[in-house]
């Protein structure tokens, strides 16, 4: 009898489904046309507020606002800027947008209230309809993820950049061209995940045999694809309980290239675009000392064919921006199909710790 399948595959392979990204454009754009009308838009500065995954998608967020739409922004963990960052710092140019798949996460639930206290207008990305963080935002904008009701989130995540996407056309002077042209490409994203799910789950598999017995993996990007690799190794942690790392590309190479080996393998997010020379100048160093590399990428060249031990050819052309609406997708599988091997059941938690009911200053 063949075994059920697990919900943590269900929820990443439910992203071959077209109608679900387009579920989250339209959720997304419908809320964002009501919020237009009589909102202002002159913000000077985007601040997103998140944790783990979310804060993944704020950093993502980040490199998504300024390219589009030209204004600076920054990620910051939800719990440092509800306890840190200065009401005189914000006001009524900054946008606040706090980003919780579950729309009750406490720390974000507290970013949110101190940015309407200083006043700064504030939007809520979340799976969530009528949660808790909804209350008292100019804007909600829903995902569409909220089928993913696991702990461990996988296609939430990658359904919350689709509204960053659209927030950040909202936020520019775009035409109807350039609207067409950033939709098309989320359309693209979800037809390459498509055909990865569908096409290329055995790669992610024997990956997976490969590493069974590593104790460390490390994930590196730039860009946009900061926040991607910041979840792929998130995502390692969580569901196969071991250690994992993400860091810069030029960044990790400038110290931790000490950390490397000959048996632990260093995933390269690597899409055709600006840092595409430097990761092939990293790339020949993994390859002198002998560690293995697994590269992503759209763009399979002369040099990485020589020079990754394993290539994963991404099968859609993306705009660099719009990378990470594909990239972290192998990054989960990988991740679940680790698990497997370790005999771990990917959803569990390590330790049984409710954080919301350990009150600070009291002694465990």
């Amino acid at each position: 009898m063949a075994q059920p399948q697990h919900p943590m595959i269900g929820n990443i392979l439910s992203l071959a489904e077209p109608g679900l990204w387009e579920y989250s454009l339209q959720l997304s754009n419908t809320a964002l046309t009501a919020w237009l009308t009589g909102a202002r838009r002159d913000f000077k500065r985007v601040v997103f507020v998140g944790h783990g995954s979310s804060l993944y998608n704020g950093q993502v967020g980040k490199y998504v606002i300024e390219h589009i739409a030209h204004l600076p922004a920054e990620a910051v963990p939800a719990f440092a800027f509800g306890a840190y960052v200065e009401k005189e710092l914000l006001g009524p140019s900054t946008l606040v947008v706090g980003i919780s798949a579950t729309g009750a996460t406490p720390s974000v639930l507290a970013a949110l209230a101190r940015a309407r206290e200083a006043g700064s207008p504030t939007i809520v990305v979340t799976a969530q309809a009528g949660s808790v963080a909804t209350e008292g935002a100019q804007a909600v904008l829903l995902t569409g993820g909220e089928g993913d009701t696991i702990s461990v989130k996988t296609s939430s995540y990658v359904l919350a950049l689709v509204p960053l996407y659209m927030l950040a056309l909202a936020l520019s002077d775009a035409d109807d061209s350039a609207r067409a042209y950033w939709e098309a490409q989320v359309r693209e994203a979800g037809a390459g995940a498509a055909r990865f799910l569908n096409g290329q789950r055995a790669q992610v598999q024997a990956l997976a045999r490969t590493f069974e017995s590593a104790t460390r993996v490390f994930v590196v990007g730039s860009g946009s694809n900061i926040g991607t690799a910041g979840e792929g190794a998130l995502k390692v942690i969580e569901m196969a309980k071991m250690y994992a790392e993400s860091q810069e590309l030029e960044e990790f190479f400038h110290g931790r290239l000490r950390e490397v080996d000959q048996v632990n393998p260093m995933f390269f997010l690597a899409p055709g675009g600006r840092s595409s020379a430097r990761a092939l100048d990293y790339l020949t160093v993994m390859n002198n000392i002998e560690s293995p590399s697994v590269v992503l990428t759209d763009a399979v060249t002369r040099g990485i064919e020589e020079l990754a031990a394993h290539v994963l050819k991404m099968p859609a052309a993306l705009d660099e921006y719009a990378t990470p609406l594909l990239y972290a997708i192998p990054l989960h599988l990988f991740g679940y199909e680790l698990a497997l091997l370790r005999g771990v059941d990917p959803t569990a938690k390590r330790y049984e710790i409710e954080m919301q009911n350990v009150r600070y200053g009291d002694k465990l």
